[in-house]
């Protein structure tokens, strides 16, 4: 905002800039970026490219739910016990396992909820569902 100074005689307006916001507003952001930096910098590893030389493939157990509730293991009917004692032994081996459900389009909620639940309580953390089309 310009203002006529009263002790200048020529009357010409005096162009002044207020910087107290400015210097406000540069403060600020230095104290965020000086709360911000430590937790930026924080190490974070990424793995490195050819780094999969010693990963284990994990061993994939197929459960097929029928629409009457039949389940199918790698395409062998089996039953909710056998299933269950299967899963306690592939979770007990030293490969990883890795669960893919495959449901039928009319198969109920329930019996997927089963078969979660059991592998939940076998310890078997891959878990995939499929939703497999309508015919």
């Amino acid at each position: 905002m310009a203002y006529a100074n009263p002790l200048r005689g020529n009357g010409t307006p005096l162009a002044e800039i207020n910087i107290t916001p400015l210097v406000d507003v540069m403060l600020t952001v230095l104290i965020i970026f000086m709360i911000a930096t430590p937790i930026v910098t924080k190490q974070i590893t990424l793995p490195l490219a050819g780094g999969d030389k010693g990963k284990v493939e994990p061993r994939v157990m197929a459960v097929a739910i029928g629409e009457g509730g039949e389940l199918r293991i790698n395409d062998l009917p089996t039953s909710r016990a056998e299933l269950e004692i299967l899963m306690r032994a592939a979770s007990a081996g030293s490969a990883p396992v890795r669960l893919e459900i495959r449901p039928q389009a009319q198969s109920r909620y329930d019996d997927l909820a089963e078969v979660l639940a059991m592998a939940t309580r076998q310890g078997v953390s891959d878990l995939r569902v499929e939703a497999l089309p309508a015919h």
